[in-house]
């Protein structure tokens, strides 16, 4: 059995909170407010709710949410009458004192007074949060959306009241934990310091818990969804988007407020607080904190902790691991007794998932898996500058030689045949090496020459590092990354690209080391070997290790839907007010004919076909990454579904389809995906079912906030005592009382298992407990156990357990990789399609040509 960090509380658990009904009159003064900056140099936008709640928070000292008081999503909150929701009432001077002075600080001093007063009016309520509560009976309890984010209130208040006991040798050392005015946990007496002496720095770090209220499908009760991070705390302002405070007022809660930054009147940047709550605070009489210096940062002085604002190097790394996680699960089971909570656990299945095939595609099966690229020839174009990447591809592809236990050995410039199929040209590209940008269509002109029908690929030594040495700091250099450009350069030429990143040559005083015990069998070069086994996966090489763990009788179609969200975002007036949905969908085509290989196609939106898998993922790459005017809600989602219900209804008609979907990112375009509406709303595939096709739909949750970390396995014998059992290889299952069943799967990551006592260090011990020999092991990231969650909202007339299995082997079994994969393979295949746009999560590119200019061209 799996236990994990989620526990069902009954209703009566929920507790009490103070409420402030505002009507609609509230709404519409809210509606006339001015467009604002948030004080300093912001861009003008409309008002949040969330800028008053702040605000509200910073005088009061406690949590405090204003939101809409609806069941359903909307597009307009202030359409909707809303509710403000707090632990405690307000002091009513201070309320309209502070309401008041945020409104003139949003009118540029004009005193206008509209808000206060009508909250001023409201009637206090102090209702169970029960009452909100709706379809616990059915199973799909809901409530408004603002219950979501205070229902775990009361309990992170009783949580912090009693010390967490971390075991520490003989003794226990107990953290105490402080709540923030966001409901989260912190302990803020119990600082992680560490530091180094070359470079001297110090850093430091706090245990923070978060909180989600979540449901599970067909499950009647709330879950609670305990999240402990390892927070590193900032030791200068710069760049710095959060701040906790010790409150000089109210000493028991930590303000936590976001912060800008502005220069001063010496030209300096200094940080300010948002959203003008050292306005309202003044304006009640309130002293805000003194801002520390950046020496009083590094030296954790004062009232103030920043939190590093993205992943940037830090002498700490980042996570709690297991052994926290199973002391705190213990800890919460033993402290919040009544009511009592049960904690979320998944129970085995006969399922035991394996991994047959590891390792790249072999020389005897590469033709057969090319086979699956719909193309005779398939052609690896070696770009590199150096030497010794050169001789690393050369190793990389040995494999694929008539002598594998020697470098391939060929010159530049030419094609050399490696199989039937396969043919490989190195060409030396000296422009990799430019520190500034390169024409790249200029420079790529001599592929031209190679369009003679065979599939290119395009495997490419990168010399970009993300961290530069000492001595390029202190030079000033920057060298400019080219993988972006590049690759969407290679992209409008259809060829897909794998990078590889440069590596130094070895020195020659190891190199003699090395030869001086001729048994030592040189370390393989993973590096180069998993680019390489990248780039047939990115050229759609499919070899049989899938037929080998799954048993596909009817050949269904297996589909992945992968969407997400991205803003547009290039530099153009209002572009980054606009979103577009990333759309991208993949078809496995599964055979029981053991000479035809299964084969992937995807989804070309510009042509509105399904085309092999590198044709496919070079059309995308070349256009824009997302659709305009596809969105998660209403009127955008409704466009989103019905174009992927065209592409699904392209597919060959005769074959049954299995569609996995990812939860998170497909619930509000296909409602029967919520577990409110399970089943029983539009699903992917409806157009298309029949009572002669079988359409299935597989939902995957792989979200951090959702699906329940696990924490232990409970039936396997401890080899340590302190260390919790990791989950087997297997398919977990837990039904509800409404007798729904969901399906789970969890893992350690390589990390976890492979990197002796620096990878598992967190498994024995905590933070707050490693003995001083091994201190200098802070630096490294401590993983904990994760997990992927399967649902089927429809069967389409085959077993559910099936189903699940099947999502778990495509998962385990993955086909690039000799680890477990977060998606079964169509929805893994279209994530890596995604995340290898050029625009991925960055600017948008402009084209490099308009439709008008390639009219006019046409008319020449």
């Amino acid at each position: 059995m799996i236990s994990t960090l989620a526990f069902l509380f009954p209703h009566t658990a929920l507790g009490k909170i103070t409420l402030y009904p505002l009507n609609r009159e509230f709404g519409q003064a809210w509606s006339s407010l001015p467009s604002y900056g948030d004080a300093k140099n912001g861009k003008p936008r409309r008002p949040p709710y969330a800028g008053l709640a702040s605000a509200l928070s910073a005088v009061s000292g406690q949590p405090v949410v204003l939101m809409p008081h609806t069941y359903e999503p909307v597009d307009d909150e202030l359409a909707q009458p809303a509710v403000a929701v707090t632990t405690r009432p307000f002091d009513a001077w201070t309320l309209s004192t502070a309401v008041r002075e945020w409104e003139r600080c949003v009118r540029k001093g004009e005193d206008a007074n509209t808000l206060a007063p009508l909250l001023a009016a409201a009637d206090v309520e102090h209702p169970d949060l029960a009452s909100f509560v709706r379809g616990a009976a059915d199973g799909t309890p809901h409530a408004p959306g603002w219950f979501y984010r205070v229902a775990a209130w009361n309990f992170a208040q009783r949580l912090a009241r009693t010390p967490l006991p971390v075991p520490n040798g003989p003794r226990m050392r107990r953290i105490r934990w402080r709540m923030d005015t966001q409901g989260s946990l912190i302990s803020w007496d119990d600082v992680t310091k560490r530091t180094t002496l070359k470079p001297k720095r110090t850093g430091y770090a706090l245990h923070k818990l978060d909180f989600r209220v979540v449901t599970q499908p067909g499950e009647p009760l709330f879950a609670l969804h305990v999240l402990p991070t390892f927070s590193r705390l900032a030791t200068h302002w710069a760049s710095t988007r959060t701040v906790f405070i010790e409150h000089g007022t109210h000493k028991s809660t930590l303000l936590r407020m976001p912060i800008g930054h502005t220069k001063n009147s010496d030209g300096q940047w200094v940080p300010y607080a948002r959203n003008y709550a050292a306005e309202v605070l003044e304006a009640c009489g309130m002293d805000f904190t003194a801002w520390p210096t950046n020496d009083d940062l590094a030296a954790l002085q004062g009232q103030m902790r920043a939190l590093v604002p993205a992943p940037v190097p830090h002498v700490l790394g980042k996570g709690v691991g297991t052994r926290f996680n199973k002391v705190l699960a213990d800890h919460i089971n033993e402290t919040i007794k009544r009511p009592k909570i049960t904690q979320v656990c998944f129970e085995p299945t006969p399922v035991e998932l394996t991994r047959p095939t590891k390792g790249a595609v072999t020389r005897s099966e590469l033709d057969h898996a090319l086979a699956a690229t719909g193309s005779d020839t398939v052609r690896i174009i070696a770009f590199y500058n150096d030497g010794t990447t050169r001789k690393r591809m050369t190793e990389a592809l040995a494999p694929y030689t008539n002598t594998p236990d020697r470098p391939l050995d060929c010159g530049d410039y030419g094609d050399h045949r490696l199989s039937e199929r396969l043919i490989v040209r190195f060409h030396r590209l000296r422009a990799l090496d430019r520190a500034d940008r390169v024409d790249w269509d200029d420079e790529l002109d001599f592929l031209d020459q190679l369009e003679d029908g065979a599939l290119n690929g395009a495997w490419v030594e990168t010399i970009w590092n993300p961290k530069p040495t000492k001595r390029e700091r202190e030079a000033g250099q920057h060298r400019h990354d080219h993988k972006r450009e590049l690759r969407r350069a290679l992209y409008e030429r259809g060829i897909v690209s794998q990078f590889l990143a440069r590596q130094s040559a070895p020195e020659p005083d190891d190199v003699a080391e090395t030869d001086t015990d001729a048994e030592t069998e040189a370390p393989k070069d993973y590096k180069a070997i998993n680019a390489l086994r990248d780039l047939l996966f990115r050229l759609g090489c499919v070899d049989d290790r899938l037929r080998h763990v799954t048993d596909l009788a009817d050949e269904p179609v297996l589909v992945g839907i992968h969407l997400r969200q991205q803003r547009i975002s290039n530099r153009r007036p209002a572009a980054a007010d606009r979103t577009q949905m990333v759309e991208v969908l993949t078809a496995l085509h599964t055979s029981n004919d053991s000479d035809r290989p299964w084969h992937m196609d995807s989804y070309d939106h510009s042509t509105h076909d399904w085309r092999p898998q590198a044709a496919a993922e070079a059309a995308f790459g070349r256009h824009a990454i997302g659709r305009e005017g596809h969105a998660r809600h209403e009127e955008g989602a409704l466009l989103a579904r019905q174009h992927i219900e065209s592409a699904l209804k392209i597919l060959p008609s005769d074959r049954p389809l299995i569609i996995f979907v990812d939860t998170e990112a497909c619930r509000t375009i296909w409602p029967g995906l919520q577990n409110v509406r399970f089943g029983k709303g539009p699903l992917p595939g409806d157009d298309l079912r029949t009572p002669t096709r079988s359409i299935a739909v597989v939902a995957i949750n792989t979200s951090y906030g959702e699906v329940p970390t696990p924490v232990e396995n409970t039936a396997s014998p401890r080899k340590n005592p302190k260390r919790p059992p990791k989950p087997q290889d297997r398919l977990y299952r837990r039904t509800t009382s409404t007798g729904h069943t969901s399906w789970y799967i969890a893992q350690a990551s390589r990390t976890y298992d492979g990197f002796g006592n620096a990878g598992s260090i967190g498994g024995v011990h905590t933070r707050f407990t490693l003995p001083p020999d091994d201190w200098a092991l802070q630096r490294k990231d401590w993983h904990s156990f994760t997990a992927t969650q399967i649902a089927i909202p429809h069967a389409g007339g085959r077993e559910p357990q099936q189903l699940a299995a099947l999502a778990a082997k495509l998962c385990h079994q993955s086909l690039a990789w000799d680890a477990r994969t977060r998606h079964p393979v169509p929805l893994h295949v279209a994530g890596a399609m995604d995340r290898a746009h050029p625009e991925y999560r960055g600017p948008s590119i402009e084209p490099t040509h308009t439709p008008e200019a390639d009219e006019a061209r046409g008319g020449e």
